[in-house]
């Protein structure tokens, strides 16, 4: 199985973002609102905030609750914007990329001289020295997947956070995915989850044994047959 896709997802992206632009704030736990009031929620969290069990989705009084020496910031998604593009360019100095995905990731198709794991290695360290060099990081860093298709790199990049490297060789899977949950698969939201535990699917290891007619028949579609692939 050839290397075919390098997947860059910047950690904590607009939390990482709010570090850069005030760097008394690398190290600390932080979080981003939408709007100025303890009823909301997070929209993001550094990894310091992480740690305390602050995430996406957490309540700020909660929040607030498990760590008083939170830094909430509001959210700037003009700012977000214009350092994505920022770093898009960054990226494209190393190695071409597709059209982003969103503003915290990108997927690149390696070439045919770089599908090897060293060269695409390599890439992935001309990337993350080019943050150091242009004093993005430490403050944004990013965690990098490289394997078969775009869905095992995207995985691959979720697997070591923050600032991981993960290659997925053939001789990897489908053992390496394992240990992941179903809902760390992108595309498993909680409908299909509770679907395939309803088939008596509640691992990846069970995915991963089932077939492309279970499958199918599991997501109602041609779908399943697709995710089997």
């Amino acid at each position: 199985m050839t290397l075919r896709y390098l997947f860059v997802d910047f950690n904590s992206y607009f939390a990482s973002v709010e570090q850069y632009d005030e760097p008394a704030l690398i190290g600390r736990p932080v979080a981003v609102i939408p709007v100025d009031t303890d009823s909301t929620c997070c929209l993001a969290a550094s990894y310091e905030a992480k740690a305390l069990g602050i995430k996406t989705g957490t309540g700020v009084r909660e929040a607030l609750q498990r760590c008083p020496d939170l830094v909430l910031r509001l959210a700037r998604p003009a700012r977000y914007l214009a350092l994505h593009h920022e770093l898009m360019a960054l990226i494209g100095d190393c190695i071409p990329h597709e059209t982003p995905s969103s503003v915290d990731e990108v997927a690149c198709r390696l070439l045919a001289n770089e599908c090897q794991p060293e060269q695409a290695r390599a890439i992935a360290g001309r990337i993350k020295q080019a943050l150091r060099d242009h004093g993005y990081s430490p403050a944004i860093r990013c965690s990098i997947g490289i394997a078969a298709n775009r869905f095992l790199a995207k995985t691959a990049s979720d697997m070591h956070k923050p600032d991981g490297l993960t290659v997925l060789e053939e001789h990897d899977l489908p053992q390496a995915l394992y240990r992941l949950q179903l809902g760390e698969l992108c595309g498993l939201g909680p409908s299909m989850q509770q679907r395939l535990r309803a088939a008596g699917i509640d691992s990846i290891e069970q995915l991963c044994a089932a077939s492309p007619r279970q499958l199918k028949a599991i997501w109602g579609g041609i779908g399943g047959e697709q995710f089997w692939a």
